[in-house]
């Protein structure tokens, strides 16, 4: 308390209070480091850096820009207030379509949203609008599924074997209401015994994650009403898909039927068989999204630096806030061989935004013109971040209208300019690629606020670039095709140095002398790029490998029932087994006939299973920039695992029933 602090190298501020560690994760602070917050500053800051950095660039810094979406505005009702959420968002809706310019009210909304639901809401960007949690919780409940599919199966062919004592209840005078609540009892004892040991192994793991500092996870949230809520409604509703069904289906059987010697007749092969598909079309759909998963880690992980390409390090700290030229500071850093290269760039990589600007093929201010991604960038760009120049040249010093001027400076009529754009870009304005545009005129549209009056300004296209890398998002879904790069190394504020991998240690060194050096009253902030994308994508990683272990849960789940009907299948018709026996079948050949008529069933789930899993993986790997292609291997190892595992779960009971003897099972007909 009372010591100053420089904040952004910039403001000179006073330590006047210490906030209290939350007790429940939220946007301000949270395991996500996107989501952790070390310090609450005035936001008069904040707004004036903008104001100096708009002004800058020539543009009128009391404009308004809706565009920007990067604050909240935090709203305190009292309790004893009832508030109509829908009627306020009315309201909001209605300042939009009143107050914003007409191409901004089209897609801009606001609404008011509880504080501790900002996390999913700001990562639902990356979901394509699902909520991670959802996810999680779907997955679940579809294994939880499983089980009680599982479950009922299981139940109804033990019920099967008690068919008799369930006649002889019945000839007793138990009535039928009476049986059900029996056995939907057993049910219920079972269930509470997994409960309970649930329940016990997640006192344990609260425990580990508490101690670990996680924010708001301790055995208290085990107390939460709504959380019983939810477990007494899981629990009702098992004991009647996996009890109450069984037991009406056996009760409701014709004391005849339940009094034969091979006992009742309720136990269907057809419901067997669609209940085991029904386990294996879901833990398949599971298996398939969990390896599409699998490979869109690999495809992100590919854009990073790792072991083999000479890595790259951001310097976090702004360069407009340097007490030297960056171009000093990059020469000096350049002046090492363990420094390959050094650039700047606008947004530090794996940021999640954008900044868009409007082009067009014509100069006229009405024509059409479509929304790409633009990135200012400064010298040496494409080498630094290993964007590949696939034609034309990249950006030149001896070349002063390749570097973009400040708005101020432009007027109708100025340029040409110089752009580097990538395929995507080019097709949308209707070339066959970025090298056949090489040479050719674009026209950016600039508006205000950013200048008084509506103008454009001629670029020609000098280079021809691979797609972004280091970027998360494909806001293509965003309205925005392709990516663009404007030489502006003073907007560019974020420098990137490109060191040699097999001189880091001595690169690193050199850049932390080199700054002490020009900057001494600045400590240094610097960061891989491999360590920026693994703070974000991390949680990304964590969902895959849940998703994973929940369908591999899924298939022994199945696999386990599977062997259980296995047991039961093949002990009643061993009889059947020895009369074809005695017809001449050979033991491999009912081996055959048995396996076969387990794996159908499972061989038709992944038959449904497929398009799903094929909808559902192309629907999570458009979010990203980097996609992976759905390819065959995803369904082939759903297929495979199911196969391998359900007929390795009845192989033995099979082998087992086509080696018996005949006399040994027909002695007593």
């Amino acid at each position: 308390m009372g010591e100053r602090v420089l904040v952004g190298n910039r403001d000179d501020i006073a330590i006047v209070g210490v906030t209290a560690k939350p007790t429940n994760p939220s946007h301000l602070e949270s395991s996500i480091p996107f989501f952790d917050t070390e310090m609450f500053v005035p936001i008069e800051l904040r707004d004036a850096v903008t104001r100096e950095r708009i002004m800058a660039s020539g543009g009128d810094p009391d404009a308004d820009r809706w565009g920007n979406q990067s604050y909240y505005v935090y709203l305190e009702f009292p309790e004893d207030m009832a508030v109509d959420v829908d009627d306020f968002n009315r309201q909001l809706d209605e300042f939009v379509q009143t107050t914003m310019p007409t191409e901004r009210a089209e897609f801009l909304s606001y609404e008011l949203q509880p504080v501790n639901q900002l996390v999913t809401s700001q990562m639902a960007m990356l979901t394509g609008g699902f909520s991670i949690t959802d996810v999680l919780v779907i997955a679940g409940a579809l294994v939880l599924l499983i089980g009680c599919i599982n479950y009922s199966n299981l139940v109804i062919a033990q019920l099967s074997l008690r068919s008799q004592e369930i006649a002889v209840q019945k000839i007793l005078g138990a009535k039928r209401s009476i049986i059900i609540f029996q056995y939907c009892y057993e049910s219920l004892l079972f269930v509470l015994f997994a409960l309970f040991l649930t329940l016990s192994v997640l006192v344990l793991v609260l425990t580990q994650l508490g101690a670990m500092g996680m924010i708001g996870v301790s055995n208290t949230m085990l107390l939460d009403p709504s959380l019983w809520a939810v477990l007494l409604s899981i629990v009702l509703f098992i004991v009647l898909i996996a009890g109450g069904y069984p037991a009406i289906r056996t009760a409701t059987v014709s004391l005849v039927s339940m009094m034969r010697p091979k006992g009742s007749s309720g136990y269907s092969s057809g419901l067997r068989s669609i209940m085991v598909g029904i386990q294996f079309f879901i833990s398949g759909t599971l298996m398939i999204l969990a390896v599409v998963m699998y490979l869109q880690n690999i495809a992100m992980t590919a854009q990073l630096d790792g072991e083999l390409i000479d890595p790259k390090l951001a310097i976090t700290i702004p360069t407009d806030t340097f007490t030297v030229s960056p171009e000093l500071l990059a020469t000096q850093l350049k002046r090492n061989p363990s420094v390959v290269s050094v650039s700047q760039v606008d947004v530090l990589p794996w940021s999640i935004s954008i900044s868009s600007i409007s082009l067009s093929r014509e100069p006229d201010i009405n024509a059409t013109t479509y929304e790409f991604s633009n990135q200012d960038v400064g010298y040496d760009f494409t080498d630094t971040m290993n964007v590949p120049l696939i034609a034309g040249r990249e950006f030149s010093r001896e070349r002063s209208l390749d570097r973009f001027p400040a708005f101020s400076e432009l007027a109708p009529g100025s340029g040409p300019y110089a752009f580097l754009i990538d395929d995507l870009t080019a097709q949308t304005l209707v070339w066959e690629n970025a090298e056949a545009a090489l040479g050719s005129s674009i026209y950016r549209h600039i508006t205000p606020p950013t200048v008084e009056t509506a103008f454009v300004v001629e670029f020609i296209i000098v280079g021809a670039v691979g797609s972004q890398t280091f970027q998360f998002i494909d806001f293509a879904s965003f309205g925005v095709f392709g990516s663009v790069y404007t030489l502006r190394p003073e907007s560019a504020t974020f420098m990137i140095i490109k060191i040699g991998k097999d001189n880091v240690n001595e690169a690193l060194i050199h850049i932390d002398q080199t700054w002490n050096q020009l900057m001494p009253a600045i400590a240094i902030q610097r960061e891989f790029l491999d360590d920026m994308f693994y703070d974000t994508y991390t949680l990304f990683l964590s969902i895959s490998l849940s998703v994973g272990l929940l369908s591999v849960i899924g298939f022994l789940v199945a696999s386990i029932g599977v062997l259980g009907n296995a047991t039961f299948i093949t002990n009643i018709r061993q009889k059947e087994v020895g009369i074809r026996k005695v017809m001449g079948a050979s033991s491999g050949r009912l081996l055959r006939m048995l396996l076969m008529d387990f794996a159908k069933p499972i061989v038709v789930a992944n038959s449904f299973a497929w398009p799903v899993g094929y909808i559902a993986g192309n629907l999570y790997v458009s979010r990203f920039a980097a996609q992976a292609s759905v390819t065959f291997l995803p369904f082939f190892v759903s297929f495979f695992l199911s196969v391998t595992i359900a007929l390795a779960a009845v192989a033995s009971q099979s082998w087992k029933s086509a080696r018996v003897r005949p006399a040994m099972v027909l002695r007593y007909e």
